[in-house]
């Protein structure tokens, strides 16, 4: 009769909680049965009745019925279910299967797609956090040697949890006064495999000898080569025991290792980990990753930094690791350079990373300090990554410790002449502004390019240039309008990267690519967009559907300029979108102080170059923009352009300058006049007949002492 009640009140049209339904148990009379033994059956219909609404739900979602898979989701949710109970639901039901083929097909099932993914969210948040709770992970530990079943469910709890699981399984094994348990530890620890290899290895250098002999034989079950340093480096430590040196060198070879260098070892993980390698990431999909430490009274210990910059500090970590067996290893001072610039740029606005506090120096000031060679060998590192905004922390770094004779390598690879070709206005910039200062005696590869990028940033690189690939006329002119509602100036689209590259090329390069098409041609077009030397670095944003956010997130992981958006969300949404995305692989859109910045500097680079009247570079090349520029500035500015054209020793500068100063007034008019006469000082009288008269007619009218 309870069973029957709980059923029928469970199928009303008045959602029911479990709360409730346990409730009902001890008011409705059940005959001779004790008061516990009702509240105990009804728990348990509580459950089968959550199970029973998730198979529904996932039932009619398969056998594409999307009325009656809304109807079931809307009960099971309205039911007031938590994400840790769902989570439990599913694994004690073994319906991962079952879930999955559901998720898979509901997604862009219409009518239930918008349910479909909150349960998906629902489950996944809901397997995190029972996953990781310290009381579940310690009593699973103790389930280990209960019954088959219990020992089943704790090893499935223990391995979905992963990393977290770790720190209780060490203990354990520590303790040693359980051999049953410590050997059922041991196994779940086999079984985690690589998740629980960053936390093992952060503890072994500190363990006691027996456990560090135990702890290498867990490495070696597991088989992952991210041990292959820690265990090189343990079976070369002269105080350790001979055992525990056995056992170390036994692991590494079976793991298969065969460098007897620790420090190149140690380098070569921080390479991987600069590189971003997703399997080196415990959980890439996840907002914070763990870095792990041990301390004796303590144990293992996890620090939490934002997903985004865990690679770069764990970069960090393994490279200093390296240069405290080798500080002369130069390899690892650059990755601990380069992983320190990247760390500080690929932080978002509002994320702390905990271990800034221990830094004694800035990235910057420590990038500089590192010397030309650690500059040079950076700038490569980030050009090989398209990674923008590091390109240009190098150049940075390399302008201020290289003077004109440490500017290049003596032979082999010139990475600051590479980025006068990079496909980044700005980098093209800094690298002219930097080899223009340098004011070299030879002659080098694209010397003939610095002038002409110092003149282009006087003239103006304001503009940020857009472009639109998308299947339809529609969508590319949706788009373009939201694009230029920012600010960009949007070039004429197509349905491919080849119909838009002329374009490309005509504007000397993008600032953005917008790819709206189908979700499997996107990969092939950013692909595309890659091998394009002009286009390799520039920021992609891939528009996509709920549907597919999170597989072309998963696609494009390891691209920092590619993202994706979700189509028909907000116009705020997409200025979000871009600007994010293009502040994370670039250093964000040039602003109007940025476009200010670069004019000064480069009007005062070229003002060098002329005075100094450099045989390598050929300022007569700055005359056209110069000019040009002349006519559109005004103010403070025009008179430093003026200052330069001065310089430049041709006809048609001289002749300028008096034009511009005859129609000047007040101190502009005595000021260009000055420029003029330095011109005709360096060149001799330019002007022509109509100039000579007027500025004799001028000096007839002027009166005053002056």
């Amino acid at each position: 009769m309870q069973l029957m009640l709980c059923r029928f009140l469970t199928r009303t049209a008045r959602p029911v909680t479990f709360g409730a339904l346990c409730v009902v148990a001890t008011l409705v009379p059940f005959g001779p049965q004790r008061a516990d033994a009702s509240m105990s059956v009804s728990v348990q219909d509580g459950a089968s009745d959550s199970t029973k609404m998730v198979e529904d739900f996932l039932h009619y979602v398969l056998i594409a019925k999307p009325d009656l898979a809304e109807a079931s989701g809307n009960a099971l949710f309205d039911s007031g279910i938590t994400d840790e109970q769902l989570a439990n639901v599913v694994s004690e039901n073994d319906l991962d299967d079952k879930v999955e083929r559901a998720l898979r097909r509901g997604r862009n099932m219409e009518g239930v797609g918008p349910m479909v993914m909150q349960f998906e969210r629902s489950l996944e948040d809901g397997r995190l956090n029972l996953s990781r709770n310290q009381d579940r992970i310690g009593k699973s530990i103790q389930m280990l040697t209960g019954t088959m079943r219990a020992q089943m469910l704790a090893k499935r709890r223990l391995v979905e949890a992963g990393e977290y699981a770790v720190p209780q399984l060490l203990e354990v094994i520590k303790a040693g006064n359980n051999p049953e348990l410590e050997l059922a530890c041991t196994n779940v620890l086999e079984e985690i495999k690589r998740f629980a290899v960053l936390p093992l290895c952060a503890a072994m250098g500190d363990l006691a000898p027996e456990i560090q002999v135990k702890v290498c034989r867990i490495l070696s079950a597991i088989g992952w080569p991210t041990a292959i340093p820690y265990l090189l480096d343990l079976s070369q430590t002269k105080t350790a025991s001979k055992e525990v040196r056995d056992a170390a060198s036994l692991a590494f070879r079976r793991l298969g290792g065969t460098s007897t260098d620790t420090s190149a070892a140690f380098a070569a993980l921080s390479r991987k980990f600069f590189d971003e390698e997703q399997s080196l990431v415990a959980y890439p999909s996840d907002p914070t990753n763990i870095v792990w430490s041990y301390e004796n009274n303590a144990g293992l210990i996890g620090t939490s930094v934002p997903t985004e910059i865990y690679s770069q500090v764990m970069a960090m970590k393994t490279a200093r690791m390296a240069l405290d067996l080798e500080p002369s290893n130069r390899t690892a001072l650059s990755l601990f350079v380069a992983a320190d610039l990247r760390r500080e740029n690929q932080l978002a606005s509002g994320q702390v990373d905990p271990f800034a506090a221990d830094a004694r120096y800035s990235p910057q000031f420590f990038a500089t300090a590192s010397g030309v060679d650690i500059a040079r060998s950076v700038l490569a590192m980030a050009i090989d990554k398209s990674d923008t905004a590091l390109v240009r922390d190098a150049i940075e770094a390399l302008g201020k410790t290289a003077g004109s004779g440490a500017m290049f390598n003596t032979g082999g690879r010139q990475p600051l002449l590479e980025c006068l070709r990079y496909p980044d206005r700005r980098v093209q910039y800094d690298a002219a502004l930097v080899l223009g200062s340098a004011l070299p005696k030879r002659g080098f590869p694209g010397d003939g390019q610095v002038v002409q990028l110092l003149a282009s940033a006087v003239r103006g690189g304001g503009s940020s240039y857009a472009v639109v690939i998308a299947s339809s006329d529609e969508n590319r002119n949706q788009i373009g309008g939201m694009l230029r509602d920012n600010g960009f100036t949007v070039l004429n689209g197509g349905e491919t990267f080849y119909e838009v590259e002329p374009e490309i090329v005509k504007s000397s390069g993008v600032d953005l690519i917008v790819v709206d098409t189908q979700a499997k041609d996107a990969g092939k077009i950013v692909g595309q967009i890659r091998t394009n030397e002009m286009t390799s670095a520039t920021p992609v944003v891939v528009v996509t559907d709920r549907a597919n956010i999170t597989s072309m997130n998963r696609e494009f992981s390891s691209d920092n300029a590619t993202g994706a958006w979700i189509a028909g969300t907000s116009p705020e949404a997409f200025r979000n979108a871009t600007n994010n995305l293009i502040r994370r692989a670039s250093g964000g859109l040039m602003t109007q102080a940025d476009v200010m910045s670069y004019t000064r500097d480069a009007l005062e680079t070229l003002h060098t170059i002329a005075i100094e009247g450099n045989n390598i570079y050929k300022i007569r090349t700055a005359e056209a923009p110069l000019l040009e520029a002349m006519n559109s500035i005004s103010g403070a500015m025009r008179m430093l352009v003026a200052k330069v054209v001065a310089n430049v020793p041709t006809t048609n500068c001289q002749r300028a300058l008096i034009d511009a100063a005859l129609a000047a007034d007040g101190s502009d008019k005595t000021q260009l006049l000055d420029y003029a006469a330095i011109s005709a000082q360096k060149i001799g009288n330019q002007a022509s007949q109509r100039q000579i008269d007027a500025l004799g007619q001028l000096i007839t009218d002027s009166a005053g002492s002056s």
